[in-house]
């Protein structure tokens, strides 16, 4: 019975506390004059209309920008307006210079880095792994992401350790287009910027002969003898053969 008196009283109190306790403590001010959902709305909507606008449609853009704008517009970040990256742009219409954007990795990371609670067709990577640590801007125009992007090998990367076996340093690489040509110098990491696609060929053609007394491959393998001899491999020497293709 006594077990009972004091669970009651007990209740009672946590009764009080919740009910009781709340109604004859002071609000604080701001807690009544701010929010929509206050007892004085009213007077909060007229604090907040009296508010300077801090943002402006992304049309506006358009008037100074109308490159930017018109990449951006039909790019897959068509639905992320300016000023998610760019910041409030009013102080901008003013004639005021925009914020410094962070790092690109930083910026894009906000994003795209790998989250499990993003939609699995959300573009996701992993930012410590992708792009050698460059920057998402040395590959990525922000406004139209895709664009410019380094083309993916056609090819595996089996058997095809040493890039420059066949993409000679010093030259521009023959097989990417005229609109991004460079040298090798300082890109020991090929892979970093050009990512391995779903090659039909997914290996290097093998060698379906032994070697035993053909030590030079261009006496049958060349223009004038047994084919195939692709048309693009004019050029190369019995000394390279054997970086790419292996015996069977």
């Amino acid at each position: 019975m006594t077990h009972l008196k004091r669970a009651g009283a007990i209740l009672v109190i946590l009764l009080v506390a919740i009910f009781v306790v709340p109604r004859v403590i002071p609000i604080p001010e701001k807690l009544v004059s701010f929010g929509f959902h206050r007892s004085n709305a009213d007077t909060n909507r007229q604090l907040w209309a009296a508010q300077p606008m801090q943002y402006a449609n992304t049309s506006v853009c358009n008037d100074c920008h109308q490159d930017k704008y018109s990449a951006w517009s039909q790019a897959d970040h068509r639905t992320v307006s300016c000023e998610t990256c760019h910041a409030a742009s009013n102080a901008h219409l003013e004639g005021k210079k925009m914020p410094a954007l962070p790092a690109s990795r930083e910026l894009c990371g906000t994003c795209h880095a790998t989250l499990i609670s993003r939609p699995a067709n959300f573009p996701q990577i992993d930012m410590d792994k992708h792009g050698g640590q460059a920057e998402c801007t040395t590959c990525h125009d922000p406004h139209d992401p895709r664009k410019g992007m380094p083309p993916r090998l056609p090819h595996s990367m089996e058997g095809r350790e040493n890039c420059q076996t066949c993409h000679n340093p010093g030259e521009p690489l023959a097989r990417i287009p005229p609109r991004v040509p460079h040298t090798l110098e300082g890109r020991s990491n090929c892979t970093s910027c050009h990512g391995q696609t779903e090659a039909k060929q997914t290996a290097l053609p093998r060698i379906p002969h032994s070697l035993e007394g053909r030590d030079n491959c261009l006496l049958c393998h060349n223009t004038s003898a047994i084919k195939p001899f692709p048309n693009n491999h004019a050029g190369r020497t019995t000394d390279t053969c054997l970086s790419c293709h292996q015996p069977a």
